[in-house]
């Protein structure tokens, strides 16, 4: 809005002088102004928002040092061209870099040789206020590309700092959930060592008692106690084994499978919830130990990829290496190794399918069905 403004400026200026030149206009003189009007748009089009020379595209460069070329020949051919040349140096000004456009001051002197000094001047004092308009512009183009560069910073580092927000809440979220599952084993291993201890002394107590009874009035109470101490037993057995399965970290737990595998590099890829089925976590450890066994025992790999993905309908293991897969295969299968049937046995047991592929190297693929599919 800025360039138009100072363009209808620069035009009003220039109309008034050149009225006050040729108050009888003819062709020639129609031409020159039907030129300075197709120069001023043509100059906008290439060059829309006022940016320098330099960062134009090639073809808008051409095209605008074409138009500051044929403009400046026509103010040489006749002086009405010259009443134009303030849109030049605007231009000049306003494109080029530096002070070099101060050379554009030479055509008046060229344009005007033959008419009186009065038109020279004055042209060269819109060239002034040419000047001043392109130097105020290019200032407010200026402050309006920092303030955008400014925005678009504070909005990539407010972007970035809720990504951050995010990804420490969910490492904090992380770190609580893995704090409870050592809690619950730690309760676990408690009840187990102590409670029931107790309980299994009790029953041993409570049989020594019924052994060595003697009196039938106290048979069937000590009956009746040596089955609540049993009931109590496998009750407290059975929910030690379940709070120590839910005590289990699938990610943690694949991780530790690591530290014993020093073959190759393994890179892990997990994107599961956090409340697996208990019976999935112990499928996808032991195909996962197994898979890792067989790739150092009878594979040439130096790399493994594990992923582990949690879909809507199922739960999603994939296992792969650059080794020699196609070996693996025949030594599994030959009947010296029970790897892959057991692998495969784990995951039909929990209607899941197994498969594999020996291409460039060893893959395995295991799927399960989730309970909210079963559901």
């Amino acid at each position: 809005m800025s360039i138009l403004l100072d363009k209808f400026i620069l035009f009003a200026g220039c109309a008034l002088l050149f009225f006050h030149w040729a108050p009888q206009l003819s062709l020639l003189h129609v031409v020159a102004l039907l030129s300075s009007i197709i120069f001023l748009c043509f100059c906008g089009c290439c060059n829309l928002d006022g940016f320098p020379l330099r960062r134009l595209p090639a073809a808008s460069r051409l095209a605008l040092i074409f138009l500051w070329f044929l403009l400046a020949a026509a103010s040489l051919f006749h002086p009405a061209f010259g009443f134009l040349l303030p849109f030049l140096f605007y231009e000049l000004a306003l494109a080029l870099d530096g002070y070099s456009y101060f050379a554009a001051g030479i055509f008046p002197f060229l344009s005007f040789r033959g008419e009186q000094a009065i038109y020279l001047w004055t042209v060269l004092l819109l060239y002034v206020l040419a000047w001043l308009l392109a130097f105020r512009t290019k200032g407010l183009i200026q402050l309006k590309q920092d303030f955008r560069l400014l925005r678009d910073t504070a909005t990539e580092y407010n972007l970035l700092l809720q990504q951050k927000n995010r990804d420490l809440a969910e490492k904090q979220n992380h770190e609580i959930h893995i704090a409870t599952l050592k809690e619950r084993n730690r309760i676990a291993r408690e009840i187990h060592d102590n409670v029931g201890h107790m309980l299994s002394r009790s029953l041993l107590q409570s049989g020594a008692l019924m052994a060595i009874n003697q009196q039938e009035g106290l048979k069937e109470p000590l009956t009746a106690l040596k089955g609540s101490l049993s009931m109590a037993m496998d009750a407290i057995r059975n929910s030690v084994h379940d709070i120590h399965d839910d005590s289990i970290d699938l990610e943690c737990a694949i991780k530790d499978l690591f530290s014993d595998f020093t073959g190759c590099q393994i890179h892990l890829d997990y994107d599961m919830g956090r409340f697996v089925p208990s019976s999935v976590k112990y499928c996808f450890i032991a195909i996962t130990k197994e898979a890792l066994s067989n790739t150092a025992r009878h594979s040439n790999a130096d790399a493994v990829s594990i992923t582990l993905r949690e879909h809507p309908g199922f739960y999603q293991l994939m296992i792969e290496d650059n080794g020699d897969g196609l070996n693996l295969e025949k030594k599994e299968g030959d009947g010296s190794g029970l790897g892959l049937k057991n692998m495969k046995k784990r995951a039909e047991s929990l209607n899941g399918h197994f498969s594999l592929s020996t291409r460039r190297g060893f893959r395995i693929f295991v799927s399960i069905p989730s309970e909210k599919a079963n559901a």
